[in-house]
């Protein structure tokens, strides 16, 4: 009984020059599913996990959460000679997979060729050996895709393909073998997740920050220039730090408070500056009689006549519009409110000043017009009621049947009137009768 053993290694090396080489000697520092597979390791989705990628799968590491890469449904089919002729399964980076081709052959020492191709461009190790006993051999195939197989660019389905012949058979036998390249939850990205703070895209559990942040949960503002030596002051209008509307931020810029009065105008672009302090730097705006928009201003700003309704409104949060300001101008307390719209313009209406003039046309008068008339409506309204409720009241008149009526007769009629006085006098008309 003979027996014939040879081993074949080859390293295929499908366009080396333009292959990348990726370091996976520190898998700590790897941070995404896709480069962590790539170098044959496990992925944890679980952002809270300080290990993310590692070759082991320990027992309490990443409970629940780690990633598992797609496979294909195993296919095999046996030819006349060789068996199997035809293969299709899955192996990962760094996975050592092993085929059994057995085949009859007695015409001595078969030769065994194979060649191979990828849709990556990296290294993909191939071992044959084949051995010979009573006319029947089984070629062996390991197979292991090495760190470098997949590139940057590669999906969850790669494939690294084998044709092997043998000599003086005519069969030959295809083995495709299917490499993920990329994690199946790639293709998974809630958009400004939640657990990124709003600022970044979530995917295998990582975040992707928007611009100008950073840190496992985007929660860390890159900071591309400091304010100077007194951050978050404006020295030049005040000596309190975000104008006391915020505090001060990491990157030396004012974060300012939402939960305050007139916080919907708190400008964190400008040191929080409130309404009110920004309004009256326009104070020659705030002593002019005239309404319209006030041309000495920095900013638009519009004096209108005082409205008490519109002071109360409110916005889709119910935070009011307007709100209430004061400033001293030569010795003169002007009392004020003020909002700003949607477009940046500013309007203000004085509620109290120094000037009666100017008070009384703008708060006076205007406020006393429409009471006075309403009480006059409403005295006239009720003078009518009563005269309608004395009208209604009346006792009804006696009708003509009434025995009251139908009972007088001529004796009823007559009587002497005890306050009736004969003439003393009398005086007879000499022209009487003669006409």
């Amino acid at each position: 009984m003979a027996s014939v053993w040879f081993i074949v290694t080859v390293l295929f090396c499908i366009n080396q020059v333009l292959a990348s080489y990726r370091d996976c000697s520190n898998l700590d520092n790897i941070k995404n599913c896709n480069e962590c597979i790539r170098c044959g390791a496990h992925w944890c989705n679980n952002p809270h996990e300080n290990r993310r990628c590692s070759l082991e799968r320990f027992d309490n590491w990443c409970p629940n959460h780690q990633e598992s890469l797609p496979y294909l449904t195993e296919v095999s089919e046996k030819g006349k000679i060789l068996n199997p002729k035809y293969r299709v399964q899955t192996i990962h980076v760094g996975q050592e997979d092993e085929i059994e081709i057995i085949y009859q052959y007695k015409t001595g020492e078969p030769k065994v060729n194979f060649v191979a191709n990828s849709t990556q461009k990296s290294n993909f190790i191939v071992s044959n050996s084949t051995s010979c006993s009573s006319g029947s051999c089984t070629t062996t195939l390991n197979t292991v895709p090495g760190s470098d197989f997949c590139e940057n660019t590669g999906s969850t389905n790669e494939f690294f393909n084998v044709k092997l012949t043998v000599s003086d058979v005519d069969e030959e036998a295809v083995l495709k073998f299917h490499v993920p390249c990329a994690c199946g939850c790639t293709e998974k990205v809630e958009k400004l997740s939640p657990t990124c703070n709003g600022r970044g895209d979530l995917s295998c559990g990582v975040c992707t920050c928007q611009d100008k942040w950073s840190g496992t949960f985007c929660d860390q503002p890159i900071c591309d220039e400091k304010r100077g030596d007194v951050p978050c002051i404006d020295s030049s209008r005040s000596s309190v730090e975000c104008f006391g509307n915020g505090v001060c931020g990491r990157c030396d810029k004012c974060e300012c408070f939402t939960n305050r009065p007139g916080s919907r105008y708190f400008d964190r672009n400008d040191y929080c500056i409130d309404i009110c302090t920004k309004t009256n730097e326009c104070d020659e705006c705030l002593i002019k009689p005239h309404l319209g928009k006030c041309h000495e201003c920095h900013f638009p700003l519009y004096k209108q006549k005082y409205n008490e309704s519109l002071t109360s409104s409110k916005d889709e949060y119910g935070r009011h519009m307007w709100i209430k300001c004061n400033d001293t101008i030569n010795d003169c307390n002007i009392e004020y409110v003020v909002m700003r719209d949607d477009r940046g313009e500013s309007y203000f209406m004085v509620t109290k000043n120094c000037d009666p003039k100017q008070e009384g046309q703008e708060s006076a008068k205007v406020n006393l017009t429409v009471p006075i008339l309403l009480g006059l409506v409403a005295v006239l309204a009720a003078a009518s009621a009563v005269g309608y409720f004395v009208y209604k009241s009346r006792p009804p008149p006696v009708p003509l049947t009434d025995p009251m009526y139908t009972n007088i007769g001529a004796e009823d009629c007559t009587g002497e009137n005890p306050l009736y006085k004969p003439p003393t006098s009398s005086f007879k008309n000499p022209t009487y009768g003669k006409w």
